[in-house]
């Protein structure tokens, strides 16, 4: 939103203006650069998210005619030369206030969704497959919440709410997104290691977030090249191969692997090794109904 005469700005004028929610934070951004404001209508996602709303801070972003100074509530000030580290300096220090705003929460590396009235998660190392395999399932009709991380709390997960990073050479392997119009440039010359960012809403796809209680947790093991196996894991078995991608609570609560330990009894659990994405879907689809 502008607020004002963008022609009349001065390097003190805060006149644009952006808000962003996270979970229970509400973040006004302050700025007079409108370079800053259209990187952030970019990355900022406008996903529905059912969670109580407890605190409001205010960033600014000044541009001096030499850096970016960034200072806002609770936070050191700081600055930037290029307008795209205060981008990244600025949605770290959102997303840890966020994180921080939830003390008693596990932070997990997941991607999530939900299918049938199921909530399941997909757990594995980075570069294993998750954000291609959850981009698929949401072409193909299901909801999905989050691609990197998840809040556990009282074995119900929170997705964090960021737009969903793909990398540009992963984009071609999803038969519905080649062939929208502002992928194909990544489609005939992938960069390596360059990250799209996307939501469901680009797609007239829901975009909901709130606790739920896991009903499948599917840890992913690439295979690629080969077709997709889908095989039962033991509780003992996902519990280890789940802690490695677990933070603990920021407060310390005590009883956190208890909380994980009691999530994945009462889920559904299994090992998919990551090949072709058809047989990996049809797989994880035959298990959530």
């Amino acid at each position: 939103m502008i607020v004002g005469d963008a022609a009349s700005t001065t390097f003190d004028s805060l006149t644009y203006i952006e808000h962003i929610r996270l979970l229970c934070c509400e973040f006004e951004i302050q700025t007079n650069s409108q370079d800053v404001i259209k990187g952030l209508s970019y990355i900022t996602q406008r996903a529905e998210q059912d969670v109580p709303l407890v605190q409001r801070c205010t960033v600014t972003i000044t541009w001096t005619g030499d850096e970016y100074r960034i200072s806002g509530d609770g936070m050191e000030e700081d600055f930037e030369l290029s307008v795209t580290s205060a981008l990244e300096t600025v949605c770290q220090r959102l997303h840890s206030q966020a994180i921080a705003a939830l003390p008693d929460h596990i932070r997990i590396g997941a991607a999530s969704g939900i299918h049938a009235e199921h909530a399941f998660l997909m757990i594995g190392p980075e570069g294993a497959g998750k954000t291609t395999l959850a981009l698929s399932l949401m072409m193909e009709g299901v909801d999905i919440t989050g691609d990197a991380l998840v809040l556990l709390r009282d074995r119900e997960a929170l997705p964090f709410p960021r737009k969903f990073h793909a990398r540009e050479d992963s984009i071609g392997r999803i038969p519905t997104l080649r062939t929208v119009a502002r992928f194909a440039a990544c489609v005939s010359n992938p960069q390596e290691g360059r990250l799209m960012a996307l939501d469901p809403l680009e797609f007239r796809k829901p975009w909901r977030i709130a606790p739920v209680a896991v009903s499948t947790i599917f840890y992913i093991e690439p295979n690629h090249g080969a077709r997709t196996t889908l095989l039962p894991c033991g509780k003992v078995e996902m519990i280890r191969r789940m802690l490695p991608l677990c933070a603990p609570p920021v407060s310390g609560r005590p009883d956190w692997l208890g909380d994980i330990c009691a999530t994945v009894n009462q889920a559904g659990t299994f090992v998919v090794e990551l090949g072709d994405l058809d047989s990996a879907m049809l797989a994880m689809l035959s298990v959530l109904g």
